[in-house]
């Protein structure tokens, strides 16, 4: 990600950057990809992309779906997610087919999880992942 000290494409979450950094260092994007839940071939925005939405916007504090509508014109969010994001409106509907895909999605994330940050921790570090 560029650093420019201008007005063009402001964000008002410049100090996201370095989370956004991180997310893109661990390849979360490319990390998503193989948990299946595909969808239709024209499908605009795969399930990955979602998610990857999804983790984003809550980092950002987004806490309700409606708090996304202040991510929708942001540059450095459309950044980090290829150019192009969800209108928050199809958020809801995409968590209720994630919700009913739980039983394979949610053993998946877990391991997934352990998957990426396993290998950043030194041995003599305990991390526990809570719900």
């Amino acid at each position: 990600m560029k650093t420019e000290f201008s007005m063009r494409n402001a964000t008002n979450f410049a100090g996201a950057k370095v989370i956004l950094a991180f997310l893109e260092t661990i390849r979360l994007n490319q990390a998503l990809q193989p948990l299946g839940l595909a969808k239709a071939a024209n499908a605009v925005f795969p399930t990955h992309h979602i998610i990857q939405y999804l983790i984003i916007g809550w980092l950002l504090g987004c806490e309700r779906i409606f708090h996304f509508r202040s991510l929708q014109g942001d540059a450095l969010v459309k950044h980090a997610l290829g150019g192009r994001l969800p209108h928050h409106s199809l958020l809801n509907k995409e968590l209720l087919r994630l919700g009913a895909a739980h039983d394979q999605l949610a053993p998946a994330l877990r391991n997934l999880n352990v998957d990426i940050i396993a290998p950043a921790l030194p041995d003599s570090l305990i991390l526990d992942l809570d719900s």
